[in-house]
């Protein structure tokens, strides 16, 4: 068994099933069939033809019929795949062979992210298999999946969000080591340079590494460090500023003193959008006269919102399996509510054997210092949820209704922190009530299995549900029609 499991590791296993979910995606789908992938692709095709930066208002990166440009957001993203493509452009003309090396690019997000994603687990999680659920929810979550196989920023956002929020959680326990503190940085870089929409992450980041620094003397009174996190914040942030400044002071250049760049795109939408589609004509849900409770509630929002959250591919219009929906809500909902279970009917003395870890095992102090500390990790980790929410909502209601799940990806990580929170706390209340039961084979054996089945058995209805997902709905949807598998890329 040993021999076996040195063979068949399970992180090799699991990140081989994310690699060839995603590549499943990537090779078998269309160019164009993912969200608005043309319009995305231009910008890297830009880079590609003339080696330089579009400003955004150029014809070959106009969105057509909506005016504007990806090229106005910021694009570190497309400028990878854009160098890439230009390296390689000398030994093959192929748009499709180019597309191929512009979405592998992503592949490779999706795969560091993986990777990330378990290192955080080991942080939060002391139980493997509590941890493994961790990844699981993310990693093998349809639709994140599907988000690294085509051209998009949204897949360097997501894995900037699972750097950032391991060092984080890794400087807190290690007092930031020189190596959590450059491994935030360029987190913070990557996510500052593809998608404003992650940009809660990033006051996560900030909000962690202040209660960091929040320290207990005699065991009451709480004061923060000021002189580490004086260093370590300018220090930080020193070298953000470098990586992203660039950025935002070319904007500033080019577009008149919007160093967002937010503004110049409208205005350039307003000049060559189409009347339908014109942002300064076109009817928005708060423009009609609906109320946002009435979006909210008395719309499909919601439900395509959570839909295409878990699994809606190619335009949004190829679902998964109905069934696996219901699970997967279900999942959602017990955890939230298993997460409001009081600490303190979870808690076991240190010195139980077999007391549960809890998440995150920050530091060792008082009790009361303990509260504290896990209510500012918890409400930091609830910042990313409620702002990515709320920027969906905004959008939807007051410029352009559009309830899809790829806009709330940003909050996936801490989102599933919360989910597995929720399982952790029931097993761990499970497991102090079976431990307060008098001694007998039947207890014993709910006190040591409820956690392995519990967990156990959502991890397989995560991997079962990813194999119906692609072996039911994608491939078979896919391998009917044209697709880069069989583009010429195979003989180069």
């Amino acid at each position: 068994m040993e021999k076996l499991k040195k063979i068949v590791h399970p992180h090799l296993l699991f990140f081989v099933a994310v690699l060839f979910s995603i590549l499943t995606f990537t090779l078998l789908q269309p160019f164009g069939d993912p969200p608005d992938e043309v319009n995305r692709f231009k910008v890297a095709q830009f880079i590609c033809n003339y080696g330089k930066l579009p400003t955004g208002e150029e014809f070959e990166v106009a969105i057509g019929g909506y005016g504007g440009s990806y090229a106005f957001q910021p694009i570190l993203p497309y400028m990878i795949q854009g160098m890439l493509m230009r390296l390689l452009s000398p030994f093959t003309t192929d748009n499709l062979t180019l597309l191929l090396c512009a979405r592998l690019v992503n592949v490779l997000f999706g795969v560091i992210m993986a990777v990330y994603v378990r290192k955080l687990a080991s942080l939060l999680f002391s139980d493997e298999i509590t941890g493994w659920l961790f990844c699981l929810l993310i990693m093998f979550l349809p639709q994140n999946l599907f988000l690294h196989s085509y051209v998009n920023t949204d897949s360097m956002a997501s894995m900037a969000g699972a750097i950032i929020l391991y060092a984080s959680v890794s400087g807190w326990k290690s007092h930031w080591r020189f190596s959590d503190c450059i491994t935030l940085c360029i987190g913070i870089i990557c996510c500052a340079l593809s998608y404003y929409n992650a940009y809660g992450l990033i006051v996560t980041a900030i909000l962690i590494f202040v209660f960091s620094h929040l320290e207990s003397q005699d065991g009451q009174k709480l004061s923060f460090n000021w002189k580490p996190l004086l260093k370590r914040g300018l220090f930080i942030s020193a070298i953000v500023l470098l990586g992203i400044g660039w950025w935002f002071l070319r904007n500033y250049v080019i577009h008149n003193g919007d160093f967002l760049g937010l503004k110049a795109r409208t205005e350039n939408a307003i000049r060559t959008a189409l009347p339908q589609y014109n942002p300064a004509t076109r009817v928005t849900v708060a423009g009609s006269g609906v109320s946002l409770s009435d979006m909210l509630l008395h719309t499909d929002f919601f439900y395509f919102l959570w839909n295409s959250f878990v699994a809606r591919f190619g335009p949004m219009t190829i679902p998964t399996l109905p069934f696996l929906y219901i699970w997967y809500y279900r999942i959602y909902w017990f955890g939230w509510i298993f997460c409001l279970i009081p600490f303190r009917y979870i808690r076991k003395p240190s010195s139980h054997p077999k007391a549960p870890s809890y998440s995150p095992d920050l530091k060792q102090h008082s009790p009361r210092y303990e509260t504290i500390s896990r209510s500012l990790f918890h409400i930091a980790m609830l910042i990313p949820v409620l702002i990515t929410m709320g920027l969906c909502i905004y959008y939807s209601y007051t410029s352009d209704y559009q309830p899809q799940g790829r806009y709330i990806m940003p909050m996936l990580i801490p989102f599933m922190y919360f989910i597995t929170l929720g399982f952790h706390n029931l097993a761990a209340f499970l497991e102090k009530i079976f431990g307060l039961w008098e001694n007998n084979t039947l207890t014993d054996f709910f006190r040591k299995w409820c956690r392995p089945l519990m967990m156990g058995g959502m991890i397989l209805f995560l991997a079962g549900g990813l194999l119906l997902t692609l072996f039911c709905v994608v491939i078979p949807h896919y391998t009917t029609q044209p697709n880069l598998w069989n583009s010429p890329w195979i003989s180069l």
